[in-house]
C-alpha cells in the first residue's frame, strides 16, 4: 500500500494535493466539495485588503463624512476578514483537512491585522500573497524583494502560524531571494503566482487583460534547482495535469502541489484520477511513500552525483551545448 502523505509546513497533509487560492475555495461549502474529492489541504480564497474600502463617500450612507473619512483610513480595515474568519472557524469544525489561509495587502499594519484575526479564527497556516509591479524606473530590484521581506519579517513577529510565501518567477537571484525569505521567517515558497497579462483590443483601440498561463516546466525547474538548497520547503503551483506531473514535482523536490485551472475545466472530481495515476507511478517503481523519491532528480542529488555544484553546472552547461548542437 502506497503511503502519499506529506508535511506540509508541519502540517501532515493526506496526500500532496492542495486547491490552490481560487473560487474554489471561497465558500464553506467549496471548501467542503474539496474536503470529498480528497484533497490534502485547501488554500483559502487571497483576502485583498483593496476589497474593504469603502468606494462611496458618504452619498447613500447616511453616515458623516468625517465618519467615512475614519473608515477610509483603515479603522473598517482592522475588521475586514469576518466573514473570512467564519468561515476558516466552520470549517476547522467540519473538516479534517488544513486550512491554509491566503492573504494580500498593500500595508504594513494590515498584514499584520490580517493575519492576527485569521490565527485567532483558528487557520492551520498562513500563505503570503506578495506581489508589487517593479514599474518604479528609480527603484532597484534590491528594493523591491526589501520590501518583501519587511512583509515576512513583520508577519512573523506577529503570528505564530506557519509561513508560505507565494510569489513570483521575475527575480533575478531566485535562490538568493528564496534563501532570504526562508531566513526572514518562511518555511516554505510557492512557485508560481500567475498574474493577469496585457492584451490590445485593435478594433476598440483599447487594453485588456486575461489570466497568466501557468508554465509547468518553469516550476518544474526552479522546484528543481532550490530542493534542499534554500531552507525551507518548496511547493509548485503551476500547470498540473496528470498524475505524472505530480510525481515529476515530487522527485524534483516539491512537498505538495496547488492545482487550481484543472479543476475548474475537469472539476474536483480529478482529484481521484491524479491519486491513482500518482499512486500507480509508486507502485510500478517500488516506492512505498512519497518521502522515498522526494528530491531523488533536484539539482542538489545531480551535484552530488558529479561531486559538487560547480562541477554539476559544467555537466548542464555540456548537456545544453549537446543539445543544441547535436
Amino acid at each position: 500500500m502506497v503511503d502519499l502523505t506529506t508535511d506540509y509546513l508541519g502540517l501532515k497533509l493526506k496526500n500532496p494535493i492542495i486547491v490552490g487560492s481560487s473560487g474554489l475555495t471561497r465558500s464553506l461549502e467549496g471548501i467542503a466539495r474539496c474536503a470529498e474529492a480528497g484533497a490534502g489541504a485547501v488554500v483559502l480564497k487571497s483576502l485583498f485588503e483593496e476589497q474593504f474600502k469603502l468606494n462611496d463617500r458618504s452619498e447613500g450612507t447616511g453616515l458623516y463624512p468625517e465618519i467615512m473619512d475614519y473608515f477610509q483610513s483603515g479603522a473598517l480595515l482592522d475588521y475586514a476578514p469576518r466573514k473570512v474568519v467564519e468561515i476558516i472557524k466552520e470549517a476547522k469544525k467540519q473538516f479534517d483537512l488544513p486550512v491554509i489561509a491566503s492573504i494580500n495587502c498593500q500595508s504594513q499594519r494590515h498584514w499584520i491585522r490580517f493575519a492576527q484575526q485569521l490565527e485567532d479564527a483558528g487557520g492551520d497556516a498562513l500563505e503570503l500573497n506578495i506581489y508589487t509591479l517593479p514599474i518604479d524606473p528609480d527603484k532597484s530590484g534590491e528594493e523591491y524583494e526589501r520590501s518583501y521581506l519587511d512583509i515576512v519579517e513583520s508577519v512573523r513577529k506577529a503570528t505564530n502560524l506557519p509561513l508560505a510565501v507565494k510569489i513570483f518567477h521575475q527575480i533575478t537571484a531566485l535562490p538568493n531571494f528564496v534563501r532570504r525569505l526562508s531566513e526572514a521567517g518562511a518555511q516554505a515558497v510557492v512557485l508560481f503566482n500567475w498574474f493577469l497579462e496585457p492584451d490590445f483590443d485593435l478594433r476598440t483601440m483599447s487594453s485588456l487583460q486575461q489570466k497568466g498561463q501557468a508554465n509547468f516546466h518553469l516550476v518544474l525547474r526552479w522546484i528543481c534547482l532550490l530542493a534542499q538548497r534554500v531552507g525551507c520547503q518548496l511547493v509548485a503551483s503551476g500547470g498540473v495535469r496528470s498524475g505524472r506531473d505530480i510525481v515529476k514535482l515530487i522527485l524534483a523536490g516539491a512537498s505538495a502541489v496547488q492545482v487550481c485551472t484543472l479543476f475548474y475545466q475537469r472539476g474536483l472530481g480529478v482529484i481521484k484520477d491524479l491519486l491513482e495515476e500518482t499512486t500507480a507511478w509508486f507502485n510500478e517503481h517500488g516506492f512505498k511513500n512519497l518521502s522515498e523519491c522526494q528530491g531523488k532528480l533536484s539539482f542538489k542529488e545531480e551535484a552530488l552525483r558529479v561531486k559538487g555544484s560547480g562541477e554539476a553546472e559544467v555537466f548542464l552547461r555540456s548537456q545544453y551545448i549537446r543539445l543544441y548542437t547535436d
